[in-house]
């Protein structure tokens, strides 16, 4: 079994749900625990249920709600040494149990899962993208969010997944054209900030395959993107490419997203924000 569920995705918070034959973990922890329990409840889950958190990166939508989510649920946090020492700094400091990740090709073996760190170009102090490989079913999972540019080495590590979370965050003409300060605005459509739709849908045409179940669009911007502008250009590359999946969803801020599993069905679980072909 592998299953995703993407309990929230955007600027306000990140928290991704992955289940494997063994066990289950959760990707990032942008949200407290309260709202974390409020998400899980949604998706008719228990965070009891899950055995350890990875962090992709320290900044505050993706980690803030580390440190108060471990101490409650006690999960041990796998994240690079750099951003372990990042979290340090932050008001919530490290949560007690922590272990260092290396960057491939170094595998960790996590609750039942080979977990792949690559490095992807963010402004953070050490950026990673996950790719989980349930030990079981030989499964794979592709996590890769606050992606700056889609680097050589990307592509490579997520052409083999089953499912991917990728993300799609903003339209590259709203983005110009919207309300955010200039330097906002470079520090967003830069190398280091985050993929637009365009690159987003240059990358998963790139990695599409016949074994692709199904896909996520995630970290989406509520003031420069929209759901439907972002899944229509994911959708157009990858029917370029060849791939006729049906399995092509939009991430929500607010609400869990209705979760995939390695078969691209639709199992139990709320989702008031998923879009399909």
């Amino acid at each position: 079994m592998l299953r995703v569920t993407v309990l929230g995705s955007g600027s306000r918070g990140n928290a991704i749900l992955i289940d494997g034959t063994r066990g289950s973990v959760l990707v990032d922890a942008g949200f407290g625990p309260r709202a974390l329990a409020r998400r899980f409840a949604l998706a008719d889950r228990k965070p009891e249920h899950v055995s350890a958190l990875l962090l992709t990166h320290e900044h505050v939508d993706h980690a803030s709600g580390a440190a108060a989510a471990c101490a409650r649920w006690k999960w041990p946090v796998h994240a690079m040494r750099e951003s372990l020492d990042a979290l340090q700094e932050m008001p919530g400091g490290a949560p007690a149990l922590t272990v260092p990740m290396a960057l491939g090709p170094q595998i960790a073996s996590v609750v039942g899962f080979d977990v792949e760190c690559v490095a992807v170009p963010h402004d953070a102090r050490a950026c990673v993208a996950f790719i989980l490989t349930d030990e079981a079913s030989g499964a794979r999972v592709g996590v890769a969010l606050d992606t700056g540019h889609v680097t050589s080495a990307l592509p490579h590590a997520l052409a083999r997944c089953d499912l991917l979370v990728v993300e799609s965050n903003h339209d590259e003409r709203m983005l110009a054209s919207g309300p955010y300060p200039w330097p906002l605005k470079q520090r967003i459509g830069g190398d280091f900030g985050h993929l637009s739709n365009g690159a987003a849908a240059g990358l998963l045409a790139e990695v599409a395959h016949r074994g692709l179940r199904g896909i996520v669009l995630a970290h989406l911007s509520e003031t420069n993107n929209t759901p439907s502008t972002a899944l229509s250009r994911s959708r157009d590359a990858l029917r370029r490419a060849g791939w006729s999946g049906e399995q092509l969803r939009a991430a929500s801020q607010s609400v869990p997203t209705l979760s995939i599993d390695i078969d691209g069905a639709s199992p139990r679980g709320a989702a008031q924000l998923s879009f399909g072909f």
